[in-house]
């Protein structure tokens, strides 16, 4: 199932239990500590309105993909299977994904107000200051930003930060190695600013291409088309003539000067790895056109702390999960990632000795740009590896730190807050990854001690025999 737009994925999460509206929370740190207290405990998709100093109808929504149940919902999955298994039906659907491009209509929703140059006005949006020690208010954590390619056309859509400075100016931090930052120095080369449109609210399953980094040459239009199993509708801003979905909540046209030519400062800003890092002279956006629907909504996905998951499902998954069978590695039961991927979890049956180190080595391949996955661990298949205590409990008990880890150099990004200042202020991001065979040893798995837990079946009896006194009344 598409959803046409933000607001009809909301109301279906709420039709299921997943959605909560709350009325006068301030956009000074209320709404973001709200935020991140409902996200650590698998809370519903937060929707606010009556926001202190805003006209009511301005509206900001927050931990939209925060369960899996939700995820599974924007992907048009079943919301009611286990983790795993929506994981794993995630998997079946990726192999029959086909890419829909986009398809451009005449108007939309989002042109219901249009301000242009001296009307122009950022600071009219409830934009939150997200974390306590931020440098600014973050408009911009659930974006989209749209570029084109001077050169061959090819539309690129990214999530970015970006930061309100003033009424018709935004810094943008762009990753160096990231497309849309390549897009940019093209222009910039030949003295010309980078024409941009930065969409702030759209339906999830669109909004999910923008960061899913589709290879160079290929729009991530394409990939949300395929996500959605519809072509996303868009049509062509006015200003820049850039693509945009045709029922977003909010659209910034404007362009990006060369920075030598205006740059401004940005951050600090409470990073996903659960830190604050980055800080320096940035891009500036300068905002010459805003759209907007009637009583918009701002799509908010602040980074927290990694141990809060804004992804119910951790995606990626599935791809390392394909990666490891088409690298011969077989049996493979599960896969997870925890702390946004920080650390990869592979489930095996074994089968040979090496298998686990088989397959670690092939997960620690895949991961090549600038990023900071840092550990990789397998495990026997009667661990669950989307439970982190099962985790924990077979390395500290199936690992000789002597034999079982392999330290892997590697490197990492501008956010790791375990890069040295010295290095950082060089560039150099060179970092290591570790490779944890918490597995049974293969020769002698067999001998190894039998562990006191009740068998699935056992459990499953007994469970279904208590069942009904069990469940509160």
């Amino acid at each position: 199932m598409a959803f046409a737009d933000l607001r009809l994925f909301i109301d279906a999460a709420a039709t299921i239990g997943e959605a909560k509206k709350l009325d006068g929370a301030h956009w000074d740190l209320e709404i973001g500590c709200l935020t991140e207290l409902m996200a650590e405990q698998d809370g519903p998709l937060l929707f606010f309105d009556n926001i202190p100093g805003y006209p009511k109808g301005f509206r900001i929504a927050t931990n939209v993909l925060a369960t899996p149940r939700r995820s599974a919902l924007a992907l048009g999955l079943s919301p009611d299977l286990p983790k795993l298994d929506i994981l794993k039906a995630w998997r079946e659907k990726l192999r029959g994904l086909k890419p829909f491009p986009p398809i451009e209509v005449s108007s939309g929703p989002v042109t219901e107000n249009i301000f242009e140059g001296n009307s122009v006005d950022l600071e009219k949006f409830p934009t939150p200051k997200w974390h306590e020690h931020d440098g600014g208010r973050y408009i911009g954590t659930g974006d989209m930003v749209v570029t084109r390619d001077p050169d061959s056309g090819w539309v690129n859509v990214g999530t970015y930060r970006a930061c309100v400075v003033d009424k018709n100016r935004l810094t943008l931090w762009i990753i160096d190695h990231k497309h849309g930052k390549q897009i940019a120095r093209k222009y910039w080369q030949s003295k010309r600013a980078c024409p941009v449109a930065i969409v702030l609210g759209c339906e999830p399953a669109t909004w999910m291409a923008a960061p899913s980094a589709s290879k160079a040459g290929a729009s991530e239009y394409d990939y949300a088309g395929a996500l959605r199993g519809a072509p996303v509708e868009v049509i062509r801003a006015p200003l820049t003539g850039l693509p945009v979905p045709a029922t977003s909540e909010i659209v910034l046209e404007g362009e990006i000067p060369p920075p030598e030519e205006e740059a401004e400062m940005e951050g600090p800003f409470g990073e996903w790895p659960g830190y604050y890092t980055h800080s320096g002279k940035e891009t500036v956006v300068r905002v010459k056109q805003v759209m907007h629907r009637n009583d918009p909504i701002l799509l908010g996905n602040p980074p927290l702390l990694p141990i809060t998951e804004r992804y119910g499902i951790p995606l990626f998954a599935a791809r390392i999960w394909d990666h490891l069978e088409q690298s011969g590695v077989s049996d493979v039961q599960g896969i997870w990632c925890h702390c946004h991927t920080l650390m990869v979890v592979v489930s095996l049956k074994q089968r040979y000795p090496g298998h686990p180190m088989h397959a670690l080595t092939a997960i620690a391949g895949l991961h090549t740009g600038a990023s900071m996955y840092r550990y990789f661990i397998a495990v026997d298949d009667d661990i669950d590896p989307v439970d982190l205590k099962q985790v924990i409990w077979a390395m500290c008990t199936r690992v000789d730190p002597a034999e079982s880890v392999q330290v892997l150099k590697s490197w990492s990004s501008d956010l790791d807050p375990r890069l040295p200042p010295e290095k950082r202020d060089k560039g150099d991001f060179t970092m290591s990854r570790m490779l944890i065979d918490a597995c049974k040893p293969f020769t002698w798995r067999d001998r190894f001690p039998m562990s006191n837990k009740f068998s699935l079946e056992k459990r499953k009896e007994i469970w279904e025999k208590w069942l009904a006194q069990l469940q509160p009344k």
